[in-house]
């Protein structure tokens, strides 16, 4: 069954999403099929919009906050490659799923989960569909200009988490993603928590800085939760301790 949708934006992208999981579910394969019999159906700058869009909305999702929370639920781990792929599966579950968990990537803790959370073909799909309909290439016809309009429109929908520019240890994950934090000492136990657990390369001198940044904006959320009378889940986990 046909979309019906004829011209690309930001509103009817997410309907093209929706309408595409109606119709395919969770089929990665058939998805990418249907989105490029209908992509080739209308004219071909739709294809470079829809490329664009999707990239769009790719970048605006791509923060450290939202890595971590990938980097927790994601069974192998999340390389550079794999959250560009995690960000398009995202994506691909809905515009409700997507906004959440920008503004709360904790919600991703109650998201099924299908497969390892990656999807790599939908970011491709844009520009396949446009080189068969016009034998160019979506990522040099996207002109900067182009992209730069497009995420400034993107990004003004979204809400995002207050700290979700941080890439956070496992210790501080309880307290800014507890669901999460749950869901991982279920699988991994308390000792996934210890003071000295890592997942970020902090050998790299700007990510180490963005890390400790982190970590001292977790610790005036602690402080601010004290205040107000709400224990922080970290300060209640002792992964150190013989209480285990």
């Amino acid at each position: 069954m046909s979309s019906g949708i004829t011209e690309i934006n930001k509103e009817t992208f997410w309907q093209f999403i929706e309408e595409m999981r109606k119709q395919c579910g969770q089929d990665m394969k058939a998805s990418i099929s249907w989105i490029k019999k209908e992509l080739l159906s209308i004219p071909s700058e739709q294809s470079l919009q829809f490329h664009a869009i999707m990239h769009g909305y790719q970048d605006a999702a791509n923060k450290y906050g939202l890595w971590t929370a990938a980097t927790l639920i994601k069974e192998y781990g999340c390389s550079d490659d794999g959250f560009i792929d995690f960000r398009a599966w995202l994506i691909a579950q809905g515009k409700n799923v997507y906004m959440a968990a920008l503004e709360n990537p904790d919600s991703l803790a109650k998201v099924e989960k299908n497969g390892d959370c990656v999807f790599e073909s939908l970011n491709y799909v844009g520009d396949e569909a446009y080189h068969e309909l016009t034998g160019r290439s979506a990522y040099e016809d996207c002109t900067p200009e182009m992209e730069e309009r497009v995420l400034e429109e993107i990004s003004g929908e979204i809400k995002y988490h207050p700290l979700i520019e941080y890439p956070l240890q496992p210790p501080d994950v309880v307290t800014v993603y507890p669901e999460i934090g749950d869901m991982i000492m279920k699988t991994h136990g308390i000792r996934f928590f210890s003071k000295d657990s890592s997942i970020w390369n902090t050998s790299l001198p700007e990510l180490k800085a963005m890390v400790e940044k982190g970590a001292a904006e977790v610790r005036k959320l602690k402080k601010v939760k004290q205040k107000i009378g709400i224990n922080p889940k970290s300060e209640t986990i002792h992964p150190d301790s013989d209480n285990r």
